[in-house]
């Protein structure tokens, strides 16, 4: 009865308060800046108000708090409020300033792995290990002292990857919600706290209302790198790396379409995709950016079909 209480209160709390922040964000004309090198059909967003993600991530975690304040619920949430930190650093930045950049890329990733460090140490003390799950089989690859540079990086990844997603109307806060079905059917079979989960799953619903094209709002960093930030500490907590992998492959698909993208750029003077992440692709390839977002979500719709099933499959 209680998960039923957690996804609905933060359901109805983000809902009914971010009615009265979109009106104030409106009023006082703080709105998205579209980055200049983007698609010219996004030019027509600049101006509509962003940073959602100060409403949303803050209620799922109170309902979270209010829920559940055990030990890893307190790491999990205390981190997520971490990466939302730097997001509204940024938020901030390109709001007071006017601009379509706020933190550069390399401070951004600095504090990520920062909070993702001090998220480890924490980890450390209540679930010290230093392996990471193999999907499917229960094995666990101990990765020796080479785990927590590869965990932090992991976490970092994931955040800088939700981030990376949000770029289109509802296409982050989209796949965020059905890829997270896979992760509460998971934590489920794992025996995984469910509440932030749900938490979250209610909060990201109830901005969707508002972010569905034509989007009233955008979520902005402060809501993405929490979203991707939550999902690489759950990974870290229980060493789960590679699972979170394949529950939310369209964050790493964006990820991995920048990466190559500017990998052969600077090593070859030629560009894969006609512009990354690999949205914009699509986009320039003819499709609007609704057709662009329903794929999306369709394709992880598919992805998490298919992990369900395997898991299920696995305990038959």
């Amino acid at each position: 009865m209680n998960y039923f209480l957690e996804f609905s209160l933060a359901f109805i709390l983000t809902v009914s308060m971010l009615f009265p922040f979109l009106t104030f964000m409106r009023k006082i004309k703080i709105g998205q800046h579209i980055r200049p090198e983007g698609p010219n059909m996004h030019n027509y967003k600049e101006g509509t108000p962003t940073m959602a993600g100060a409403v949303f991530v803050p209620m799922a975690v109170i309902v979270t708090l209010i829920f559940d304040r055990s030990y890893p619920m307190l790491i999990l949430a205390i981190s997520t409020m971490g990466f939302w930190a730097v997001g509204l650093a940024d938020g901030l930045i390109q709001t007071l300033l006017h601009r379509a950049k706020g933190l550069t890329g390399i401070q951004k990733l600095f504090f990520q792995i920062l909070i993702a460090l001090i998220a480890y140490i924490f980890i450390q003390r209540i679930n010290p290990h230093l392996y990471t799950f193999i999907p499917f089989t229960g094995i666990e690859w101990n990765l020796g002292y080479l785990y927590p540079v590869l965990s932090i990086i992991f976490v970092a990844g994931m955040s800088n990857a939700s981030n990376l997603t949000d770029g289109l109307d509802g296409l982050a806060g989209g796949t965020y919600l059905i890829s997270s079905i896979g992760l509460l059917i998971f934590s489920i079979v794992k025996g995984l706290p469910l509440t932030m989960t749900l938490a979250l799953m209610g909060g990201v619903l109830a901005f969707l209302f508002y972010n569905v094209k034509p989007a009233k709002i955008f979520m902005g960093d402060i809501g993405s790198l929490a979203l991707g930030g939550y999902i690489g500490i759950v990974g870290m907590l229980y060493g789960y790396e590679l699972w979170m992998i394949l529950l939310f492959p369209i964050f790493v698909i964006e990820a991995l379409s920048v990466t190559m993208q500017v990998t052969s750029f600077k090593l070859f003077k030629k560009r894969i995709f006609k512009m990354s992440p690999v949205h914009h692709h699509f986009e320039l390839s003819g499709y609007s950016e609704l057709q662009v977002t329903i794929g999306f979500w369709i394709s992880q719709a598919i992805f998490t079909f298919i992990m369900v099933g395997g898991i299920l499959w696995i305990l038959r």
